[in-house]
């Protein structure tokens, strides 16, 4: 794996996954450039930081470039698609591009519809801790490392394993581009509903995924899916884990809140672990790490490094308080991710509004209307934002936002559909009673799996100049 001083363009480089592969090519030598659309933190911090030239779409872009990456995003008629073929320039997927200039090392990739970057991290972050030195590329940024990717001297990558298609000349999963050594396969539950009809061909890419471990798989069980995917997999060793003893080999016990974390022990290993960031879930996060490098790495040690894991941005990430009121960002768009973080929120704060962006396909249909309505009455009161691209979405399959916000309102919990999101949160805060405020912790999150059209920045700011 020598670098070159050979030119690369990334059409997508602002995805999470694309922005870590430019970091990974521009830090084996090659002169890394890339365009896209919109450019929102955190992702073209990191490449600017990398020294990453950055572009809007533009043919020219493409002119003296050895090699084109296409991210799954990018449709065939994208300029620089069309300027790429037609200059016959050599292109290729992400997962192509892994396998082409990493392909030497050993894999170890993590699955699943939920959970993935936060254990791609800490399993990241602990090898690192280790000594093994690994290399990694995950669909966020983890705040031990402050990049999303990164090349190392040992022989382990580690690689948050997307269900979602590769690229518009490759619709397979990117996940089946690897053959992982090990694996983790988390709680799988229906989503992307834009390339995924129903839940049996969703599931289908995990049971296809599962039976290219080589040597060890570590799965979410205890239902019908995982099960499933437990008896088809090829893997030398597996185990299987989850949040109770049901029919598991695993399970977390003997939890215990602290100031902002938990400490907990997992069924039949005699050592204690403490998480210290935001989310019960962030729990089975640690379970599954644990048991994928059970026999690489003991107990108390791991117990060790793991107190020292900071978290991942985006993720329940606390990113400005004021007075007793703190607003929290995170990546949720599945009801199951919102529902686990308005619960994990409320064991450590008082009162908790969410503000929520229908931004990912999936949020944005009524696939998962009743979900939606079931997780939001966790909150206290709900701000639901203006729908992303909304008319890409037929008006049959639209996202029914004005029967969930009745359902909420009937149910006593205040809510509003309203795209002058920051402005209407601040009149919602400055009207609730000084006491109130000056007794309650409130958590503000925003959950979005995009930019927000800005609004949490502008309600941080509308903080700011508040008079308290």
């Amino acid at each position: 794996m020598s670098g070159t001083k050979e030119k690369v363009h990334i059409i997508g480089v602002c995805g999470t996954a694309m922005a870590g592969v430019a970091v990974l090519l521009k830090s084996i030598g090659f002169d890394v450039s890339g365009s896209d659309s919109m450019f929102y933190p955190p992702m073209p911090d990191q490449l600017r930081r990398f020294g990453i030239k950055l572009f809007q779409f533009s043919p020219e872009n493409i002119k003296d470039k050895d090699l084109v990456i296409v991210g799954n995003a990018i449709s065939k008629d994208n300029v620089e698609v069309q300027s790429a073929l037609s200059l016959g320039k050599r292109i290729m997927s992400y997962p192509s591009a892994i396998n082409e200039f990493f392909g030497d090392k050993t894999f170890f990739v993590v699955a699943g519809t939920h959970g993935k970057t936060t254990t791609t991290s800490i399993i990241s972050y602990i090898l690192n801790k280790a000594g093994y030195d690994p290399s990694f590329l995950i669909g966020g940024i983890p705040k031990n490392f402050g990049v999303s990717a990164r090349v190392g001297k040992g022989e382990i990558f580690v690689i948050e394993g997307d269900e979602y298609d590769t690229a518009f000349f490759d619709k397979k999963p990117k996940f089946w581009h690897f053959k992982p050594k090990r694996a983790i396969i988390g709680q799988v539950e229906y989503d992307h509903a834009d390339i995924y009809p129903d839940f049996e061909s969703y599931l289908s890419a995990f049971i296809e995924f599962g039976k290219k471990v080589e040597e060890k798989l570590v799965l979410f069980g205890g239902n019908k899916a995982g099960n499933i995917i437990y008896e088809n997999s090829k893997a030398k060793h597996k185990v299987s884990y989850g949040y109770e003893n049901h029919g598991v080999d695993f399970f977390p016990e003997n939890i215990t809140k602290t100031e902002i974390g938990y400490e907990f022990s997992i069924s039949k290993v005699p050592q204690r672990f403490r998480i210290n960031i935001l989310g019960r879930h962030n729990i089975i996060n640690v379970l599954a790490s644990f048991l994928l490098l059970e026999d690489m790495i003991k107990p108390e040690d791991f117990s060790e490094y793991l107190e020292g894991f900071e978290g991942v941005k985006r993720r329940l990430e606390i990113i400005f308080s004021i007075k007793n009121i703190y607003v929290i960002d995170d990546f949720a768009h599945h009801p199951t991710e919102i529902e686990s973080g308005i619960k994990s929120a409320r064991e450590f704060f008082d009162k908790v509004i969410l503000a929520f962006e229908p931004r990912s396909f999936t949020s944005r249909t009524n696939i998962h209307q009743e979900g939606f309505k079931n997780a939001f009455e966790k909150a206290d009161a709900v701000f639901i934002g203006k729908i992303y691209r909304e008319e890409k979405i037929p008006e049959n399959k639209k996202l029914k936002v004005d029967e969930i916000v009745s359902h909420l309102k009937n149910k006593g919990i205040y809510a509003e559909y309203n795209p002058n999101i920051s402005e209407r949160l601040t009149e919602f805060i400055l009207n609730m009673k000084s006491r109130e405020i000056e007794e309650k912790k409130i958590a503000v999150i925003f959950m979005s799996s995009g930019d927000f059209y800005g609004e949490k920045e502008k309600f941080i700011m509308n903080l700011r100049r508040a008079n308290f």
